[in-house]
């Protein structure tokens, strides 16, 4: 996936992230109205939304008659029930796909990269169990690249450091603990590219949300390696503005474009 979107993005990173995210939350909706015309009972749907609409057709002309009322009422509640039933299909087809792919924008559109010197905190965090001896980490940075300032926090497990760079560029941070050899991508510029925030470790949801550098294994010293990207300042991408704004926008196209794809929802 990482690949994938770093070939797409060699198209869409020439557009201003607010319509590069506008462009990939049309592209959603569209793929969700495919998927959900053909994994989903869309005759079934077509018949449960007749229903319904005659039931609220008979709320409105038989509302003194208490019986009707009830008889429509529960139709109504069972009818929402069966829409949800026949739904569940085409969510299942797309949550996988989707949760990837939020992952990825996530690395595009959360953060941004360190502006030339400016300041951030790179963090080794290590396994509970870890020796004192493991505290010692060693870093080779790059040309361009300042680190200094470095603070065990035993209590924590973890070892940080301020890091800096002086130009623009994709760095490679070298770490070494005890006799392992690690590596730490950097990023600074102010380029709409991917920042890879932290190098996950062994747990399937820090694999999940920051995909972009090889995790650790169960077994190594250390469990992971962040660098405190700052968030993007925007109304449309950042902080988390962008889950908003993609979730709204994909929804608004799906419903502008239903008709063209004769979609039933």
């Amino acid at each position: 996936m990482t690949a994938l979107f770093d070939a797409l993005y060699g198209l869409l990173g020439l557009l201003p992230p607010w319509l590069s995210l506008s462009v990939l939350s049309v592209l959603a909706g569209v793929l969700a109205l495919v998927v959900m015309r053909y994994c989903s009972n869309q005759a079934a749907i077509g018949r449960v939304k007749d229903g319904i609409s005659a039931d609220m057709l008979a709320l409105k002309l038989f509302k003194d008659d208490l019986p009707v009322v009830f008889r429509a009422q529960g139709r109504l509640i069972l009818g929402a029930l069966r829409m949800q039933y026949y739904m569940l299909p085409p969510m299942a087809v797309m949550m996988v796909p989707f949760i990837l792919a939020a992952a990825q924008m996530g690395l595009r559109y959360q953060w941004r990269a360190l502006r030339p010197d400016e300041e951030s905190v790179l963090s080794v965090a290590l396994r509970r169990d870890a020796p004192a001896g493991a505290f010692d980490i060693t870093i080779e940075a790059p040309d361009g690249v300042q680190v200094d300032r470095r603070v065990r926090k035993p209590v924590k497990h973890e070892v940080d450091w301020i890091v800096r760079g002086a130009r623009a560029g994709r760095y490679t941070l070298r770490l070494r603990c005890g006799g392992d050899s690690i590596t730490k991508q950097l990023v600074v510029g102010d380029d709409a590219g991917r920042v890879s925030p932290r190098r996950p470790g062994p747990g399937f949801v820090d694999r999940l949300l920051y995909p972009a550098e090889r995790p650790f294994g169960s077994g190594s010293m250390v469990q992971s390696v962040s660098i405190a990207y700052p968030p993007r300042e925007s109304w449309f991408c950042g902080a988390d503005w962008w889950v908003v704004w993609f979730l709204v926008l994909s929804i608004v196209a799906a419903l502008a474009l239903k008709p063209i794809f004769r979609v039933k929802f």
